[in-house]
């Protein structure tokens, strides 16, 4: 079940230090970047967290990635874009002035089938703007096709959120996959994990109702 940036926003707290101001800042941020791609008239997509809350259950974020189509003179135009809306918000972005401050990553289409999946973006109200969210299927084939820190739970989340279409994500990674087909194998790895954890989470379910039918009933 997917969730709003609305639902998002209400986890953006600092557990550890709940007067620190940072984390409630990113939706400005977003809002401020967002706009700064409208204006020079960019196509983009989010394509971290926060669009994979539109297809799954909202989770803390603190950073934002944008992948753009920016052409020619693509990593200084990015760079100009990301600068802009550092220095307007260095108090929560630099990581010696804020704890959890905030990041932003914005680059271009690594090749040909992004640049294609950001075509099918859906334009969203979010946090209060028109933003562009990537596709449930630009999401996966990107979590599969590059290695990161949260690469596979953000995939099989989003697979067992059930919105995504597994057999295009499967051909296109086959389209840009290298010789030992990391990506495929990336891929089979969240379906299992996907399926596990659904798997548990039923399992769980159905102890808690035995338990509310049957007082004598303790769930495992």
């Amino acid at each position: 079940m997917g969730g709003s940036s609305a639902d998002l926003e209400e986890l953006l707290v600092d557990v550890i230090d709940p007067g620190n101001p940072t984390p409630s800042m990113l939706p400005a941020i977003f809002r401020n970047i967002v706009g700064r791609l409208d204006e020079a008239g960019l196509a983009y997509a989010i394509v971290d967290r926060i669009a994979l809350t539109l297809h799954e259950q909202a989770r803390f974020v603190g950073a934002i990635e944008i992948v753009a189509d920016f052409g020619a003179d693509e990593d200084e135009r990015a760079a100009e874009i990301v600068r802009a809306t550092q220095a307007a918000f260095a108090s929560y972005m630099d990581p010696h002035l804020s704890r959890l401050a905030i990041s932003i990553t914005l680059r271009s289409c690594s090749c040909a089938t992004e640049t294609q999946l950001l075509g099918e973006g859906l334009t969203l109200p979010w946090f209060g703007v028109p933003a562009r969210l990537a596709s449930a299927e630009h999401l996966l084939w990107l979590w599969c096709h590059t290695e990161g820190p949260d690469h596979a739970m953000n995939a099989a989340a989003l697979i067992a959120g059930g919105t995504v279409d597994l057999h295009r994500v499967q051909r296109l990674l086959r389209e840009t996959d290298d010789i030992e087909e990391s990506s495929q194998r990336r891929l089979r790895l969240a379906i299992g994990n996907a399926v596990l954890s659904t798997v548990s989470s039923f399992s769980q379910f159905m102890d808690e109702r035995r338990a509310r039918l049957d007082p004598n009933c303790v769930p495992v």
